[in-house]
């Protein structure tokens, strides 16, 4: 047998019975956000590798010094193309308006300050930011607005104990023409650039009134005039007892010792007012050897005024005395008047929390966990008039305890 009658045969099986491959195919791979897509492994097992794309992002400000007062125009450009933007300010200026794909305003009522403004920017997973630092710069030659004045709704500032909406609307008779109004509530700025703001002050749930203050201040291209002020007020929640026949009656909660309670500013007593502080004596208070503790009324912040005082266990408690009479004794019971009586520029009286010692005049006797109230009216006790003639007849209400 010739041997290449063998070998032919062996060949064309073995061609035959090797698998058919397909030519060599292209994969591509697109994942957003990468920016580059690297293919490794080998045999069965491969792997895709995204080198994160970043994006780039440059701010600017139109104009980039300008007057204070005015306005500049913020833009930011990124790289992919944002989709959403957001500004922020730094500290103590005020925050831009606007954003969506990059554009903010922003007004500065005070010249000669330097502010940074911060872009930040996203586009899917992808996030940058930049900033923007404007100076803005005061005016030698503007003229300040004058005659600046608050015009209000309601018009006597005074809301009852459920709150409500408040509008303000501000105006300037003379000086420089008015190129914006900045407010601010309590310490905090509001409503940039807005002349008729409305608030809506929430429910007082305590006893004690609450006063909202607003401030106005008007500019003419970065002079400004000096700031205006109104205040609102949110009655408290009175106890009940006997204050429905008076006509202002302001709440406060007193301390069981240390720090003493101002009226200036929180209650704001006014001629006519009757203030009512609220003491609680803790569960656990004692009083060493039968020593007393003292309740103590000073001017404050005001001017002088005579005044009646009552420790009683209801608010609002003058029974049984007539001005021009003599204080009736005090009833311990509280079931027919007042504990305890007190009159004078800065009445003071004293309390027990346990029984007298004998030879000693009469004092209130308190019990601990128990509530109690100090009545305090700007009244002449010798004619029964009004003896605060100026607002903000304040006072300090101290609570000694026994020692």
């Amino acid at each position: 047998m010739h041997l290449h009658r063998l070998v032919a045969p062996l060949a064309a099986a073995l061609l035959l019975g090797m698998p058919q491959f397909a030519p060599a195919a292209t994969l591509t791979v697109d994942i957003p956000g990468c920016s580059q897509v690297t293919l490794s492994g080998s045999g069965t097992s491969y792997m895709l590798t995204c080198a994160q794309a970043a994006m780039t992002c440059v701010a600017q400000a139109t104009p980039i010094s300008p007057s204070g007062g005015t306005t500049t125009t913020l833009n930011v450009a990124c790289s992919p193309a944002a989709t959403a933007v957001t500004w922020s300010a730094s500290r103590d200026c005020t925050r831009p308006s606007g954003g969506g794909a990059g554009q903010g305003t922003v007004s500065e009522i005070v010249g000669g300050r330097s502010c940074v403004y911060t872009a930040h920017a996203t586009a899917g997973q992808l996030s940058g930011s930049a900033s923007v630092a404007v100076t803005w710069q005061g005016s030698s030659t503007a003229t300040p607005p004058s005659g600046c004045s608050i015009a209000r709704t309601p018009t006597s500032g005074a809301l009852g104990t459920s709150g409500g909406a408040i509008s303000l609307s501000g105006s300037c008779s003379g000086g420089g023409a008015v190129t914006s109004y900045s407010w601010r509530k309590n310490t905090t700025s509001s409503w940039s650039s807005a002349q008729a703001p409305t608030d809506t002050l929430p429910a007082n749930t305590g006893s004690a009134l609450i006063t909202h203050t607003y401030g106005l201040t008007a500019c003419s291209n970065g002079a400004c005039a000096a700031e205006v002020i109104t205040t609102f007020t949110v009655a408290g929640s009175a106890p009940v007892g006997f204050c429905s026949q008076f006509n202002d009656v302001r709440f406060v909660d007193l301390n069981y010792g240390n720090p003493p309670v101002d009226t200036i500013g929180g209650v704001g007593l006014v001629p006519g007012s009757l203030i009512v502080g609220r003491l609680t004596v803790p569960g656990g208070a004692s009083s060493p050897s039968n020593l007393p503790g003292t309740i103590s009324i000073v001017e404050h912040g005001g001017p002088t005024a005579e005044r009646v005082m009552t420790l009683s266990t209801q608010p609002c408690d003058f029974r049984g005395w007539t001005p021009g009479q003599n204080f009736p004794a005090g009833d311990q019971s509280g079931s027919s008047g007042p504990m305890g009586w007190g009159g004078g520029i800065n009445p003071n009286k004293q309390y027990l929390l346990a029984g007298d010692p004998p030879g000693f005049p009469a004092k209130p006797l308190l019990s601990p966990g128990v509530t109690y109230y100090v009545n305090l009216q700007t009244i002449n006790f010798n004619n029964g008039l009004n003896s605060c003639q100026n607002a903000g007849c304040d006072v300090r209400m101290t609570v000694n305890t026994p020692n």
